[in-house]
């Protein structure tokens, strides 16, 4: 068989009800030099029986115990044999052309050895079905690729990788919602980041999405991010950035943790929220946090 040129990695937990979608979206490809690999991490229901029916040599299970996205994305990235790695989530979906027209934007590049590579322009299927296009990042400015992604998230479905960069950095185990800017970023301390634009990406929206504003996924991203940047761990991080970035991160995700608050009804902790945020940056929106506290 023809060495795959993409690896597209798949972690799954309970999804035996929505993967097929996500997997025919590779398989429909107009490029099809690829390989699948589908880390079940865990799953109670029959996401294996689903994958393992699958008559296409290059769609490949592992299962692996419980342990969260993180592992199970490095986990297939270690036994992907392909010179790129994208890490698909289970509930998202490619356009026909989003990998041929990623390997034609790859044979541009004069380096292909260390990059990533950024899809930042896609679609959102909301719970009726309907899609709308997002807005589009700004781009990416000479000598910035660091700041790009510090303040501009991109989600994994959005990213494409040289294999050789996870020699060097790896997803973050003890690192859960913002794991993966947390791995982006570090990969800009030290590789080149790009742009490819064209929408060919969609993000699911429903209720069992990680970031699912009712349960207040920026709680646990505070954590991630305290960890990227106070932890010994991250230090070649806390170096390339400055304090004021470094505030007006933390002062943003303590005034989403008050918003998410807000929306439940917990005026007392979103209050408190607000006071972090405050403490972190008093010049942070302040006109908004004050309307935020008197409303």
């Amino acid at each position: 068989m023809e060495k795959p040129f993409f690896s597209i990695i798949i972690p799954a937990y309970n999804r035996a009800d929505i993967i097929m979608r996500t997997i025919d979206s590779v398989l429909n490809q107009i490029f099809k030099n690829f390989e699948i690999i589908v880390v079940d991490d865990g799953s109670k229901d029959n996401t294996a029986e689903v994958i393992k029916s699958i008559p296409d040599s290059r769609v490949k299970y592992i299962y692996q115990n419980n342990a969260e996205r993180s592992v199970a994305r490095n986990n297939g990235a270690k036994n992907a044999l392909g010179e790129f790695l994208l890490f698909l989530d289970s509930d998202d979906s490619y356009e026909p052309n989003h990998l041929e027209g990623l390997f034609n934007f790859i044979q541009t590049l004069e380096n292909k050895d260390v990059l990533i590579v950024c899809n930042c322009r896609y679609h959102v299927i909301d719970s009726k079905g309907e899609h709308f296009e997002t807005p589009i990042h700004p781009k990416i400015i000479d000598g910035q690729d660091l700041e790009f992604v510090l303040f501009n998230p991109v989600t994994p479905t959005r990213v494409c990788l040289n294999k050789t960069i996870f020699n060097d950095f790896q997803f973050d185990p003890k690192i859960v919602i913002v794991e993966d800017q947390v791995l982006w970023i570090s990969v800009a301390t030290k590789y080149k980041v790009v742009q490819f634009l064209p929408y060919s990406v969609n993000y699911t929206l429903h209720e069992e999405n990680s970031v699912n504003l009712k349960k207040n996924p920026y709680i646990v991203r505070m954590k991630g991010l305290k960890r990227m940047f106070f932890h010994p761990d991250y230090q070649f991080v806390q170096h390339r950035v400055t304090k004021k970035q470094r505030d007006f991160i933390l002062a943003e995700c303590y005034f989403n943790i008050a918003k998410c608050h807000k929306l439940v009804g917990e005026k007392l902790a979103a209050a408190k929220a607000l006071f972090q945020s405050f403490i972190v940056m008093p010049s942070y929106r302040n006109k908004e946090r004050l309307y935020m506290l008197l409303k």
